[in-house]
């Protein structure tokens, strides 16, 4: 196995050579994992991997969320889980709205399936001869954006495979950890008392997209106006950077839209710079790229034409020591310790390592 430093990306991101995941053994994998949680990007190159061999690979480092948003909504709605759902839909049952079906519809568009039965989520150019999506993102190209921005309880990790056709197109990311440490201590302090507002505009995360998938991308992004998210947090790996999303974040709590603008510009001009971005253009297919959803931003550019990758969400719940615990304000520490334990709930995930309940033991010095 072979690790070398990707260019760009500050401090971070590696790339792994000359190792086979067809037969990897699970202490490498893990191993892998662990230096994965501090590089933010891992890029393993010609990895000789099957969409099964994908989808076990991942699940070993933690639970899949592929839903997590819409789930919640439906929950809320029909007071029933996810696999109750797809059920009612794949018998066209009456206890569904219409509206529903149609999403339900474009959703499995968007999903394969292993022979374990596991999904994947479809990342694909281009229509069937119905109309539908071949997969996620079937239009141009991806601004800079971070993966269900708008919500406490995001998932903080993503394996994304190239499966065929990605030559000719590009995975990008922007790591904030480097820019954040750069900054002087008062604009730093500054920084972490800020609470970001997030809304979904359409077209602005991917200007190129069908308006029929604008809900699906709105309940993935930013279900709510005006969510709120602290600007900065801390990765499952312990690293503390900015929670960022260029294509959601509009407005900074207590400021005006053009103070904010004003304080996005300066962050701008010092942190979307080539010292922290690294755009990954692919030389051939079958390349696995892990990457943090947490403290790094992501995008695609070229053509997708042919294209087909696939993504899998997940927690990191088996390469940490302890529970992660992404916030600093005992405001959001409760917040996310209530909506998490909601969100694994409904999910009928069993094995995560839930936060400490107490803000205390996240506040140095706290009483």
């Amino acid at each position: 196995m072979k690790i070398t430093k990707i260019p760009g990306l500050g401090r971070f991101g590696i790339y792994i050579d000359d190792v086979d995941l067809a037969t990897i053994s699970n202490e490498e994998w893990m191993e892998i994992g662990q230096l994965h949680l501090n590089s933010l990007v891992t890029i393993i190159r010609q990895a000789n991997c099957s969409k099964d061999r994908f989808s076990d690979l991942m699940l070993q480092y933690g639970e899949q969320r592929n839903t997590t948003q819409l789930s919640q909504k439906y929950y809320k709605k029909y007071k029933k889980d996810w696999n109750w759902l797809v059920t009612q839909f794949e018998n066209n049952s009456d206890l569904i709205e219409e509206e529903d079906k149609k999403i339900l519809s474009t959703i499995k568009s968007l999903a394969d399936v292993t022979s374990k039965g596991n999904p994947l989520g479809r990342v694909a150019g281009g229509y069937d001869k119905d109309g539908r999506p071949n997969g996620w993102f079937a239009d141009g190209e991806l601004d800079w954006h971070s993966n269900e921005s708008g919500t406490l309880t995001f998932t903080p990790g993503l394996g994304l495979l190239g499966v065929r056709g990605v030559v000719g197109s590009a995975t990008g990311f922007l790591t904030t950890p480097d820019y954040y440490e750069s900054v002087s201590e008062s604009f730093r302090s500054e920084l972490d008392d800020m609470i970001l507002l997030h809304r979904f505009t359409p077209g602005k995360i991917n200007p190129g997209l069908r308006k029929d998938q604008d809900e699906i991308m709105r309940m993935n992004f930013c279900p709510e106006d005006d969510a709120e998210v602290p600007m900065v947090i801390q990765s499952p790996g312990g690293i503390r950077g900015l929670h960022y999303s260029l294509s959601t974040a509009y407005k900074i709590k207590g400021l005006t839209e053009g103070a904010s603008n004003r304080v996005f510009q300066e962050i701008n001009a010092n942190l979307v710079t080539s010292k922290y971005i690294y755009d990954h253009w692919y030389q051939n297919d079958n390349d696995l790229l892990l990457f943090d959803n947490s403290i790094t931003m992501h995008r695609r550019l070229g053509n997708i034409d042919g294209r087909l990758c696939y993504r899998l969400p997940i927690d990191y719940t088996n390469l940490q020591n302890e529970p992660w615990q992404p916030y600093f304000q005992k405001t959001f520490i409760r917040r996310y310790n209530k909506e998490i334990r909601k969100v694994i709930s409904i999910a009928k995930i069993k094995n995560f390592k839930f936060p400490k309940r107490s803000w205390r033991d996240y506040i140095p010095g706290a009483k």
